[in-house]
């Protein structure tokens, strides 16, 4: 093999390579941000959203992180009505949870009008997180999205005054791909699962799933990842591309 193509294959490797091991490098060019702590844990993570563990001194440090219009595509949507989220990460030895928390001062869902204007929250990853990263529009042909959508789809129970147990049977929660605009699919294996609670105008979300499974379609936590999110406001009229969001952010793994 001459020179030209010995130096050719090393520089293709080492990008390769290299990508992999400096996801967080996004942070640097901007591309990314802002960083998440992933907090880790020995014991077993909560599903009640209003666990004492979530306010605890060892709790994992909440990130805020604003949300702003979606004007890429069709329907634009200039003034989402849910400004801000904040982000909390945990990861034990076998799992990675995600808490989300936002105001709304109405909890919507299909018990009290119609079933296309629900509250609903989703996070997306890339699923090659050593690529560089897909576009926000919900990934592109050939780098394709993982997303994990909950919405809020329930009965009388999960109303002010129900104990949180009762209201936690009452979620919906999809593990879908994407390679961009009109191309959400549903994956065959539902690999995520998610609880959720509205209380005090105020929606918590835990979305949970293995660090590592034998899914091709999912995303994969064995390193640090990029991370967005959405969300929807039912009250609001909210949906499909009409909701509020936030770009790549890093989850980051110590």
């Amino acid at each position: 093999m001459s020179f030209q193509k010995c130096f050719l294959l090393f520089i293709i490797l080492f990008g390769i390579l290299g990508c992999s091991a400096n996801i967080e490098s996004c942070l640097k060019d901007g591309s990314c941000g802002p960083a998440i702590k992933v907090a880790s844990y020995n014991e077993v993570l909560p599903d009640d959203p209003f666990d004492p563990f979530w306010s605890n001194e060892q709790a994992p440090v909440p990130t805020s992180i604003e949300l702003g219009p979606q004007m890429i595509t069709n329907p634009k949507w200039p003034n989402p009505s849910t400004k801000e989220v904040s982000i909390r990460v945990a990861k034990n030895n076998d799992e990675l949870v995600v808490m989300l928390e936002w105001k709304d001062d109405t909890r919507d869902g299909n018990f009290d009008h119609s079933s296309l204007y629900v509250d609903r929250a989703a996070v997306m990853f890339p699923v090659e997180s050593g690529r560089e990263p897909p576009s926000i529009t919900m990934g592109e042909p050939g780098a394709p999205v993982n997303i994990w959508q909950w919405k809020s789809i329930g009965g009388e129970r999960g109303q002010p005054g129900v104990k949180a147990k009762e209201a936690l049977a009452y979620q919906t929660v999809e593990d879908l791909n994407a390679e961009g605009f009109s191309t959400l699919t549903y994956q065959r294996t539902q690999n995520v699962k998610g609880t959720a609670l509205w209380k005090d105008n105020t929606w918590r979300l835990i979305l949970n799933r293995t660090l590592v499974d034998n899914d091709v379609n999912d995303v994969q936590f064995k390193q640090s990842v990029l991370m967005a999110v959405a969300v929807w406001n039912g009250s609001n009229r909210e949906l499909n591309g009409q909701k509020g969001i936030a770009g790549w952010m890093l989850l980051q793994f110590s």
